[in-house]
């Protein structure tokens, strides 16, 4: 990465519960800048002190903290490298259709980065033949969709399709995604 900044962007799946962790690892792995997004749902299922304690930097949700920036801009300059994981059905829908009505969709339709997704759905919304259509615009669109696993769902206990990817194989996705990517000015 030119710079080495990463942004972690969590929607309303309960797999945002796993950010804490994730930005040890990160930070402690690849010596990476971290910065992490979050959606209002997702800010609800994780300790956003124990993100900012752990990335040394505040966490971004949809409220405006710095009346001085824009922080889609901000952020979606900053970043050399954009995750959404977990990313959700109307995350990924409004993705697709280029609806930014809210700071992670708003950051992930202005950044120049590599943008890797990484979907969390229930099963009966992963058969829908919308939610396959969004993923299939999405690929087209030059994003990094990284596919879902089988995992225990929440809601029954019991494993089922739909699953977020696990942390090795987004990072997989995300170098590959840096791989194919041009190469930025630095700022």
């Amino acid at each position: 990465m030119d710079r080495g900044n990463v942004l972690l962007i969590g929607t309303g799946s309960l797999s945002v519960s796993l950010f804490p962790n994730w930005a040890l690892l990160l930070q402690r792995w690849y010596d990476v800048s971290l910065r992490v997004c979050l959606s209002e749902a997702a800010a609800k299922l994780v300790s956003v002190d124990a993100i900012s304690a752990v990335t040394k930097t505040p966490v971004w949700t949809g409220t405006l903290s710095n009346p001085g920036c824009i922080p889609h801009k901000e952020l979606g300059t900053w970043a050399d490298l954009v995750v959404v994981a977990p990313a959700t059905a109307s995350f990924v829908g409004r993705c697709a259709h280029g609806i930014s009505n809210d700071l992670p969709a708003s950051v992930v339709m202005s950044t120049d980065a590599p943008v890797v997704i990484a979907p969390a759905f229930s099963e009966q919304a992963l058969r829908k033949r919308s939610v396959q259509r969004n993923l299939e615009l999405l690929e087209e669109d030059g994003y990094v969709v990284v596919p879902s696993r089988i995992g225990t769902c929440a809601h029954t206990g019991e494993d089922s399709p739909g699953a977020m990817a696990d942390l090795g194989t987004i990072l997989h996705a995300s170098v590959s995604a840096l791989k194919r990517a041009p190469r930025r000015q630095s700022s």
